[in-house]
């Protein structure tokens, strides 16, 4: 392998992990470059989990949004990628801060929601979740856990990327 590929890596892995961290401490202010395709895929994961009752289909856009970057990094693995499998995790940090912003708003609902449906009344998830388990109260500690998290997947992506890196560039 040439040297240029882990060193474009390297440049994209500082971009992604500058705007994860921003994502992280800003949400929602800072959607970040994944925002709207976290959005997407947190929306279609309303749709894929209903069959299985309204809490899972709330509690699907949410889980969706944090299983496809997952998912994206075993794909890439399974390729045999091992730097381009770090790189979903840069997503998976940002997909993370957003969730906290949007769990720390369950009780505020100051958070714009988007609709699918026409005219049906908006669900705020974390809302109805955190209602539903008697938690209504300790969104901003959920919020907070959720944070910490995004800050140690962003650490874990910084530290597996610098040591791909090193492997891939004392390659002969």
């Amino acid at each position: 392998m040439s040297r240029a590929r882990p060193t474009l890596y390297a440049g994209l892995a500082l971009a992604l992990a500058y705007d994860a961290q921003r994502v992280i401490r800003l949400a929602p202010e800072a959607a970040g470059l994944f925002g709207g395709i976290t959005l997407a895929f947190h929306e279609l994961g309303h749709v894929l989990w209903s069959p299985l009752g309204e809490w899972f289909a709330v509690a699907g856009g949410s889980l969706t949004q944090l299983v496809v970057p997952i998912a994206a990094c075993l794909v890439l693995r399974r390729q045999k990628d091992e730097l381009g499998a770090v790189m979903p995790l840069f997503w998976l940090a940002s997909s993370l801060g957003n969730l906290a912003a949007y769990i720390a708003d369950a009780r505020t609902l100051d958070l714009p929601l988007v609709s699918i449906g026409d005219g049906e009344e908006v669900i705020h998830d974390w809302n109805y979740l955190l209602a539903h388990a008697g938690g209504l109260t300790r969104d901003a500690q959920m919020a907070a856990w959720c944070r910490m998290v995004a800050w140690l997947v962003l650490g874990a992506a910084l530290v597996l990327f610098a040591r791909q890196w090193r492997q891939e560039m004392r390659r002969p």
